[in-house]
């Protein structure tokens, strides 16, 4: 079912109508026919309309439509109705739902409710409308450049080695990341060639990367009794991973499937199976209850199954306590099934993976099965002596992986928090981590620890960060109590940075200097003093989850402003609008302030110096990523500064108008390296938070602002 509609105050247009705001967005990353259809008018008058706001030899580009779908969702969701959205995206109203859902927990990002949008047509303008439009025009393509980097195209296949591979030489570890293009919602109905290029692999490779994970539905891979038409194609399915695991085994490196299973179905899908349900949610949904035999007997035998018929899938990574329901205890403690609620968390969590674990057994594969310690916390209810007896009861051959960083007591600015997750700048492992998988080791669990290299939700905008000092600490930290098997990466953190270089090369009696001269040459000595200036001003983020995840740092200067009030609530790594002490809970306005103060100040000396190295591809793009992790940063400072200044709007003008001029410059700097590096803004499981348009559009408003304020 998709997010129930919401009437909510609607943004400032920053064009003259609607349906040139549609074109505007959409022109070159959705098929003009489409579009046409959107806004009812023809193809010919898109083109015609299009060229009036600058748009002129713009060509389309189909791989927004295949691989950038969720920009343009993003990019519409404030504009359109649902019946012209998916007109827009050509999907059904059921693809359109699976994308919300399963795309990782788009839904959520976008606010969980769809705002109410008035239907778009397309009607000629008037003279006044005619004028402005003019001048749009004009600036539109003052800004517009024939990009050097084509969107998506990271990968080149002209440098792909010839010949025999050799493999690298190391230690047993395992280090395991997502695919830096790899879909987050049904990646096997398509190519992994697509996502996965052998360049690509290669270069994983080259970085020490051994292991891949990618999200497994298992419904969408085994026959699915509860409702036989979510299992179509599996086969298929099937054949796609096989042929991808063969690829990947001629780089060393092992496919790892991550499950959220068994997975709830909606309520009225579940009538013939209503004795089989247990603990009901908020949502009037109902999940499968695992002390109902024929529950188990599904996820063994369907995991048996998949497991058996691909002898060389490298593990599975479970996790049984999250925002999706599974069994009965997964979302939360109070649970309100009948036969659960007498059981604990703990022992139901076990259970799922004892029960996969006993299904790859019993197929004869070699399958490794990882519990993912996640939501085994505080966090979700749960004591450390609730964590340690469910390890307790996990099968022996469960290995156990926990977030290193869970759990660290933070203290910045006076101000005292717990840290919960995606941090870099807070390197662990926490004292509940240590306890977790020093617990598991002696009981004869194998162990991994969960932690982000090249980058995080601190910042998202870049491949990778320039801190890889704060990586060897955490290292380090990890070294000492023994663990050396590694999951480096959520959906972000995938891109074979230099980060995941050093992961592979650290080991006992690692030497950083030593490295960074392997890596960076003669840029070396540089390269390291710029990197320790960006690590003690990283250092003082204010670390919370509400600032990491509803701060206008994700989508940095394409997040557009309003000057008028708006009660609109900022959402999950994505849209930021007023509310900000939201984001900047549970920090007092000054002290958030003065923490991205001093964070952008030793941000700023460590890029000073960066820019006096000799350039290199190496230094250049390092260069590029910490410049604009700067901007998005910086993003973020002014737009505090703007939603807190503009609640006296007259009597302060003056701040206003200069906050403006210093967003409009980010923006245009940002535009400048999105030119140059198609890496920039792009994440997993958001495809590009922005593209040069919507940057465009935001020096657009920003100058709209500046006239309206002088």
């Amino acid at each position: 079912m998709l997010p129930n509609i919401k009437r909510v105050v609607l943004p400032d247009l920053n064009l003259p109508t609607k349906w040139q705001t549609v074109i505007f967005r959409n022109y070159g990353y959705v098929s003009t026919d489409k579009i046409a259809k959107t806004i009812e008018c023809s193809e010919e008058t898109v083109k015609v309309e299009a060229e009036k706001l600058g748009l002129a030899n713009i060509d389309f580009d189909e791989q927004w439509e295949k691989s950038g779908y969720i920009t343009i969702i993003r990019n519409n969701w404030f504009l359109l109705p649902y019946e012209q959205l998916t007109t827009l995206l050509g999907f059904s109203e059921t693809k359109l739902d699976f994308v919300l859902k399963e795309e990782d927990f788009l839904s959520v990002k976008l606010g969980e409710v769809k705002p109410e949008c008035e239907k778009v047509a397309y009607a000629p303008l008037d003279e006044q409308a005619e004028k402005e439009t003019r001048a749009i025009g004009d600036k539109v393509r003052s800004l517009l450049q024939k990009p050097t980097a084509r969107p998506f195209a990271f990968f080149d296949e002209t440098e792909l080695t010839s010949g025999e591979i050799t493999m690298q030489k190391g230690d047993e570890s395992v280090r395991i990341v997502h695919g830096f293009l790899t879909p987050c919602g049904d990646p096997f109905a398509q190519n992994s060639e697509d996502y996965l290029p052998d360049t690509l692999l290669q270069k994983y490779q080259l970085q020490g990367i051994n292991g891949l994970w990618m999200h497994g539905l298992l419904s969408a891979l085994s026959p699915y009794p509860f409702k036989p038409s979510l299992s179509e194609g599996y086969q298929e399915r099937r054949e796609k991973l096989k042929n991808l695991i063969a690829r990947c085994k001629k780089y060393g490196i092992k496919v790892w499937l991550y499950f959220c299973e068994p997975r709830f179905l909606p309520i009225d899908d579940t009538k013939e199976f209503s004795h089989l349900l247990g603990h009901k949610n908020s949502d009037g949904n109902l999940a499968f209850c695992m002390e109902q035999e024929e529950v188990r007997e599904y996820l063994y035998t369907a995991v048996k199954d998949l497991v058996g018929d691909l002898q060389e899938l490298g593990g599975i990574i479970t996790i049984t306590m999250s925002e999706y329901m599974t069994h009965c205890h997964s979302t939360h403690l109070k649970c309100n099934c009948p036969r659960c609620s007498k059981i604990p968390p703990q022992q139901s969590a076990a259970s799922v993976n004892n029960t996969i674990m006993r299904a790859i057994r019993d197929s004869g594969a070699k399958t490794e099965l990882i519990a993912n310690l996640w939501g085994w916390s505080e966090f979700m209810g749960w004591t450390d002596e609730m964590t340690l007896e469910g390890i307790d009861y996990l099968d022996k051959d469960v290995s156990v992986l926990s977030v290193s960083e869970y759990g660290l007591p933070l203290e910045k600015g006076g101000v005292k928090s717990t840290l919960v997750d995606y941090s870099i700048s807070n390197p662990g492992p926490s004292e509940i981590t240590i306890k977790s998988l020093s617990h598991a080791r002696e009981k004869g669990h194998k162990v991994y620890a969960k932690m982000q290299v090249s980058n995080s939700w601190e910042a998202s905008c870049a491949p990778y960060m320039p801190v890889f000092d704060l990586v060897k600490e955490h290292l380090d930290n990890l070294a000492k109590i023994g663990v050396n098997n590694y999951m480096l990466s959520w959906t972000l953190g995938g891109y074979p940075s230099p980060a995941l270089n050093l992961v592979a090369a650290y080991g006992e009696n690692f030497d950083l200097r030593e490295w960074y001269r392997s890596y960076y040459g003669e840029a070396a000595e540089i390269v390291a003093n710029a990197v320790k200036k960006c690590c003690d001003g990283f250092r003082e983020y204010p670390f919370a989850i509400d600032p990491l995840y509803f701060s206008p740092k994700t989508l940095g200067p394409a997040n557009l402003w309003s000057l008028n009030a708006e009660e609109k609530e900022s959402s999950m790594v994505c849209y930021a609008f007023d509310d900000y002490q939201k984001w900047m809970n549970p920090y007092p306005y000054e002290v958030y302030v003065s923490q991205f103060e001093k964070l952008l100040k030793g941000w700023k000396e460590g890029l000073d110096i960066l820019k006096t190295a000799p350039s290199s591809p190496r230094v250049d793009e390092l260069l590029r990523c910490s410049e604009a992790i700067y901007i998005h940063f910086k993003t973020d400072l002014l737009q505090s500064k703007f939603s807190y200044l503009k609640r006296d709007k007259e009597k302060n003008k003056g701040e206003l108008k200069t906050l403006c001029e210093e967003e409009k410059k980010n923006a245009e700097t940002l535009l400048g390296l999105v030119y140059v590096d198609a890496k920039i803004g792009y994440e997993a499981s958001n495809h590009y938070f922005y593209n040069t348009r919507n940057l465009i559009e935001k020096i657009l408003q920003m100058e709209r602002f500046i006239q309206e304020l002088s």
